[in-house]
């Protein structure tokens, strides 16, 4: 690659994650990371590794100064902020954007996936995939204070990084060479809950990073987790010795408190930034000044956002509307509010949709309140005022409604506004776009009619084959209702199992629309097997492709709205998939819409009951919205099937045997698709509840790695009581896992090889 186009590209990420929400953009070489161990490096973690790109969003300065009180564990604002989530999201776009440009790409988690313990030679405690702080010092963003936390020129601490790996050749920053950013004021040694810079502190660590070398306490992450990780109770007496031990004996004795926000971030700021006002906070502010837009150019701006955002309704009201003795006061929760945006989405039907809806609030909420900040003004989200007064005084209906505040100091211009939505027409090729437009890589139709028609079909195959397929109309699951750091307490639970037509989603529904998108290559290749023996980038691929998805339903089911139709989302619309777990709880496993994708003329079924694409074989997730729109039904999937040119490596690399050679084959409007039998109970052991270890838990520390019960034994009871029995540790937390059958599966190479 020239040096132009190299500079050329760089840029264009650079672009690339500005519009995807970063403040700050820095690339690092991997020459700068010659110190990292193997396991955590880049080149550990990708080989084909050149650089690492380095993305941060500043933390609302406001959050920062105003929460944590009266003790650090009263949180809201700051804790509350979507920043991991919206990292995550630059994380996986950027990793889209330049796998699609031909280079290999891995995206990795912003927070929370991590070894508790030392990995055979890894003698790292709390060990990440990889250590964002220190990239963004290699990218040049910034300086490591005393507190170990990274400090950048502008914001200070007040900013969250992520790490996107990658083979491309990208021109790299230049290292920080300006004004020391930590003057050693011990702020953060003096307000630390724990005092872990002065207690059990083991040595002052030296890192080099690009020529520059950084000294900071190596600190005890078991104490300085006490309360942020680990939401014990920070009016304790903390013993002299913390450890995993006292941990887990203060976890049983007095159970989780809550989190705290890190009062080694929150009494820091750079020099150069570092403003006292005892009057307003008892941390220090950042030095702002506005950026001398109008009123109008300001709410222009937040009006905009909030079309972008597709919600129903955004109120903007000034302080002065409130006098006493007015419920509400909205200083109480920002000294010097000026003005506040109350946004608005009619609460969905159903619960797939709920969590989706409140994301949308969040991340509204969030820019709009980022980009006042940004602008010099103070700005918070997610405090504790009444939205749903806030709501009655300005005449807005509260039943059935979803709301959320922002405040600012900002003069912005009062009124309402109303979602307007883009003129769409229901032709098909127009909603198809539409999905595309909002992220979808892969969009299918198919009407009630041709699913009655696969349903009848499937009935009258299985009851002639019975013994080789059946799906039970429940399923017994075992649910872990303890704190996720304790042990395990099992409930059993009895799950419905059932594919459902359109219209048992609501009356009068006639279509379903299924969406996928793909989630990068490297996160399924590098699984388990690079230097790092990593699971985290793969789970956080699922993770997120699942949450992004949702962005993408919801945004069809606004639209579809807008046009007098009614929809519903469905995270499984077969009703057949089971869970499987991770870092971020319990996922709808990768077989959900398994038959609604193939009805949509997307996929077809693999043989490890997966659903399989020409474009990305295995390499997808998918949703469905179901809608009373009528839509043509999209041809079905006529190509090549890759599990005919395979020799069943996915039967033979699953770790409980739960892949069966019993397949039956069915016709569908003369197509030929087969269903291969899958032992549930076996299957889940393994990837719902982490007992088998080479399907994940063995690469995060988990000595976990139990046979499958005989077959007469498989019952909830006895995985119940093995559940229970186990020591799981702290690391309960983390029970990642990478199916095997989806690992070894070739499919997107067998495609690729035949064209299609």
């Amino acid at each position: 690659m020239s040096t132009q186009n190299k500079q050329q590209l760089t840029d264009e990420v650079r672009r690339k994650a500005i519009e995807y929400g970063a403040a700050i953009v820095g690339i690092a070489p991997l020459e700068r990371f010659k110190g990292a161990p193997l396991r955590m490096s880049p080149q550990g973690l990708l080989p084909s590794a050149r650089t690492v790109i380095v993305a941060g969003i500043h933390l609302l300065d406001a959050s920062v100064e105003l929460d944590g009180e009266p003790s650090p564990q009263d949180t809201g604002p700051y804790t509350g902020a979507p920043m991991n989530p919206k990292l995550d999201d630059i994380s996986f776009r950027l990793g889209r954007f330049l796998e699609e440009k031909g280079f290999q790409t891995l995206p990795i988690a912003a927070s929370c996936v991590w070894r508790y313990h030392a990995y055979k030679d890894l003698n790292v405690e709390f060990a990440p995939d990889l250590v964002h702080r220190y990239a963004a010092v290699a990218a040049g963003l910034g300086e490591i204070g005393w507190s170990g936390l990274f400090l950048n020129p502008e914001f200070g601490p007040r900013i969250r990084v992520v790490s996107i790996i990658t083979s491309a050749p990208l021109e790299p920053s230049p290292m920080y060479s300006g004004p020391a950013l930590c003057d050693r004021c011990m702020e953060c040694v003096k307000n630390c809950p724990t005092d872990c810079f002065r207690k059990e502190v083991r040595g002052i660590n030296e890192l080099e990073i690009g020529g520059k070398t950084f000294k900071f306490p190596d600190t005890n992450k078991w104490r300085c987790s006490w309360a942020e990780n680990f939401c014990l109770n920070l009016q304790h007496k903390i013993p002299e010795k913390v450890d995993e031990e006292i941990v887990l004996k203060y976890l049983k004795k007095y159970g989780p408190h809550g989190g705290e926000e890190g009062c080694c971030l929150k009494f820091c700021m750079v020099p150069q930034k570092r403003v006292k006002d005892s009057e307003y906070c008892r941390a220090p502010r950042r030095k702002k000044k506005p950026s001398g837009k109008t009123t109008a150019q300001l709410s222009e701006e937040v009006k905009s956002i909030f079309n972008r955002s597709a919600l129903d309704i955004m109120v903007i009201g000034r302080k002065d509307d409130f006098i006493e003795p007015d419920p509400v006061n909205p200083a109480l929760y920002l000294p010097d509010v000026s003005s506040f945006i109350l946004l608005g989405l009619k609460k969905p039907a159903g619960a797939d949709e709920e969590s989706k809806y409140w994301r949308q609030l969040s991340y509204a909420c969030f820019d709009m309140a980022h980009f006042l900040d940004l602008n010099g003004y103070s700005a918070i989200t997610d405090t504790r005022i009444p939205n749903n007064l806030l709501a009655c005084k300005y005449g807005l209906p509260v039943q059935d409604m979803i709301y959320a505040t922002v405040l600012t100091s900002a003069k912005l211009s009062a009124g309402e506004e109303k979602h307007k939505a883009a003129k769409h027409s229901f032709k098909p090729d127009d909603i198809r776009n539409f999905c595309k437009d909002s992220g979808a890589d892969l969009v299918g139709f198919f009407s009630e009619a041709r699913c009655g028609q696969f349903l009848k079909s499937l009935d009258k195959k299985i009851s002639h084959a019975s013994r080789v397929i059946k799906f039970p109309e429940s399923r017994r699951a075992v649910m872990d209702t303890n704190f996720v750091y304790d042990d395990f307490i099992p409930e059993i639970l009895e799950e419905a199992v059932k594919m459902k037509n359109p219209a048992d989603w609501f009356a009068g529904a006639k279509s379903v629309i299924v969406l996928g998108l793909h989630f990068p290559h490297a996160s399924l290749d590098t699984a388990k097997i690079t230097p790092a023996e990593a699971v985290g980038p793969f789970t956080f691929a699922q993770y997120n492709a699942f949450y992004l998805l949702g962005d993408i339903a919801f945004r069809t089911c606004q639209m579809l709205k807008a046009l007098g139709y009614r929809t519903r989302i469905a995270d499984d619309f077969d009703g057949l998939a089971s869970k499987t777990i991770s870092c971020r709880g319990l996922l709808p496993d990768m077989r959900a819409n398994c038959f609604a994708s193939m009805l949509a003329g997307l996929s077809y079924p693999g043989y490890h009951g997966h659903p399989i694409t020409p474009q990305y074989g295995v390499r997808q997730r998918f949703i469905a919205v179901v809608t009373d729109c009528e839509l043509p039904d999209d041809p079905l999937y006529a190509g090549s099937n890759a599990c005919r040119e395979c020799d069943r490596l996915c039967a033979k690399a699953c770790p409980t045997c739960a892949i069966a050679d019993q397949p039956v084959k069915f016709k569908l409007e003369e197509k030929e698709f087969s269903i291969n039998r899958i032992d549930d109970f076996a299957c889940d052991w393994a990837k719902r509840y982490s007992l088998s270890g080479k399907e994940g838990g063995q690469y995060v520390g988990l000595k976990v790695d139990l046979p499958v019960p005989a077959p007469k034994k498989r019952t909830a009871e006895v995985l119940a009581d093995t559940l229970a029995n186990i020591k799981w540790g702290v690391s309960k937390r983390f029970r990642d896992v990478v199916p095997e059958c989806l690992r070894v599966c070739p499919a997107h190479k067998i495609s690729q090889r035949e064209g299609n």
